[in-house]
């Protein structure tokens, strides 16, 4: 590796460490804020709420590398051009090429650093803040098994939730044991197939309800439609549900195959499943594209005009990421071209750009 090499890593680094960390402290800084009345609310130390909220922000460091990676590289090659070291380094020889030869393998380092990231550390992070939200914050007795099994006490209820869908807020297997207000006697057990979210409790559809005759019942009937489960809403739910940020890549291939096995859609998990490994990709052609930006625009533009252009950049990247996941979520775009569309569109347009340099 050549001096000049070491110098644009080395400073490649320093700009990215720098955004990164600023981008990351505003973040928590802002979601603390807006958690302390939460804390004050359920008598939780403020300071053990830093540690929270760093838990759940951590995704943060992964979903902004690509836009911190594209904006080192411009605000690197920018300075180096208005310090007319770009001009020095191509008048002795040094073509545009290999000026970006180093930040490739930063690229790619990138890239397996966000892939770490997201198998390891974030996933242990997001499920951790999710339990504090839900028993220290909330004060809901709410578990969940390894796959999509809830457990919840509600009063004097007992609620079994085989399958819960948070985009469409249904459950499957439902089983509600109710017991006695002054003993752990069961008075009434409910078994339903289904039930779909109505606003303010939940409709359950193919009941069974069974209550013992020593308790006045009438031992079991069925009904169509029943309503119960009032005072759960789907966010209490949806948080103890494991999504798929919070699964690393193997968890997530198992949990697809069992949720198949037992019959359920699991179309929204195989994409998230192919943008886990599209998404670390990213890095590499945003930290091309950063650099051609800032290689191919004019030396009186300066550095403001040439971030300004990320920026867009990155804005654009996410409204065409975005839109691309959800036509696949909702089966209208095959999950592994939902997941890379955006990632070979952005490609094609980092080639183009680097035909300039």
């Amino acid at each position: 590796m050549t001096i000049v090499h070491r110098y644009i890593l080395r400073q490649f680094f320093s700009y990215f460490s720098m955004i990164q960390v600023v981008v990351f402290c505003l973040v928590v800084a802002i979601d603390y804020l807006s958690w302390i009345s939460n804390f004050l609310k359920a008598d939780y130390s403020l300071l053990s709420g830093v540690g929270f909220v760093v838990m759940r922000n951590l995704g943060i460091i992964v979903m902004m590398t690509p836009v911190c990676a594209l904006l080192s590289s411009i605000v690197l090659f920018g300075l180096m051009r208005k310090n007319n070291e770009v001009i020095a380094l191509k008048g002795g020889g040094v073509s545009g090429w290999n000026l970006i030869k180093p930040l490739v393998g930063a690229g790619m380092a990138l890239t397996l650093m966000v892939f770490i990231l997201a198998e390891t550390i974030v996933p242990v992070a997001l499920n951790r803040a999710a339990v504090i939200r839900m028993v220290d914050i909330k004060k809901r007795n709410i578990q969940t098994t390894h796959g999509n099994n809830i457990w919840l006490r509600h009063g004097r209820e007992i609620i079994y939730i085989k399958h819960y869908t948070i985009a469409t807020k249904t459950l499957s297997g439902v089983s509600i044991s109710r017991f006695a207000d002054d003993s752990f006697v069961p008075v009434r057990r409910i078994d339903a197939v289904s039930g779909v979210y109505t606003g303010t409790s939940w409709s359950l559809k193919d009941v069974i309800i069974q209550e013992p005759p020593e308790s006045g019942g009438q031992g079991a009937q069925y009904l169509a439609v029943a309503q119960a489960m009032s005072g759960i809403s789907p966010d209490d739910l949806g948080s103890v549900v494991r999504e798929a940020s919070e699964m690393s890549f193997f968890q997530l291939w198992r949990y697809i195959h069992k949720m198949e096995a037992e019959g359920y859609d699991v179309t929204r998990y195989r994409v998230d499943f192919h943008a886990k490994i599209a998404f670390p990709l990213l890095c590499l052609m945003m930290v091309m594209i950063g650099s051609a930006i800032a290689l191919t625009r004019e030396r009186h533009e300066g550095i403001p005009v040439s971030v300004g252009y990320g920026i867009c950049v990155a804005f654009l990247f996410w409204i065409f990421y975005s839109i691309c996941l959800s036509l696949g979520y909702g089966e209208m775009l095959p999950p592994i071209l939902a997941a890379w569309a955006a990632n070979l569109l952005f490609l094609c347009v980092g080639g183009l750009l680097l035909q300039d340099i």
